[in-house]
């Protein structure tokens, strides 16, 4: 069974980089490891470390009001480590950078099929005490538990 998250949001001022409204690839990293972590948490229970990122595929850019998806797959399941590909799609943007003449504040152009603006693969461990196996219901049994060190 393959392990799938996915995390939408609208992209705020706060992701700014630049004065033009570009958001920074960082972003991609942030949002999308916290799809990582959303889909280990469903396949064993607890969080994972994030082991490397490889293959980043940086394809358009991301701008302060597109409407984001976030998708992160897993993709093997090792004895501790789960590796993943994390793809960010772009949804909608504002109507005035898609080039809408007389659009109004907050107006958006939704797009047919979702435009892929970077993907990356990437491998994560998890621990095996902390193993707890599939959380389908998303609700984590025993979340409070000593491991030895």
């Amino acid at each position: 069974m393959r392990t799938v998250s996915i995390l939408d949001l609208n992209l705020s001022t706060a992701d700014a980089a630049t004065p033009d409204g570009i958001v920074n690839i960082g972003r991609f990293f942030d949002i999308g490891g916290d799809a990582e972590t959303e889909a280990v948490i469903l396949n064993d229970g607890d969080e994972s470390l994030s082991l490397n990122y490889n293959n980043i595929e940086l394809l358009e850019p991301m701008y302060v009001g597109d409407m984001m998806q976030f998708r992160s797959f897993i993709t093997h399941v090792g004895k501790t480590s789960r590796d993943f590909v994390i793809e960010g799609y772009k949804l909608a943007t504002p109507a005035f950078r898609a080039g809408v003449k007389d659009a109004k504040p907050g107006d958006m152009v939704w797009f047919d099929e979702p435009v892929l603006v970077a993907k990356e693969t990437c491998r994560a461990v998890v621990k095996q005490e902390a193993q707890r196996g599939r959380q389908p219901d998303g609700i984590v049994a025993d979340p409070w538990f000593e491991i030895e060190y």
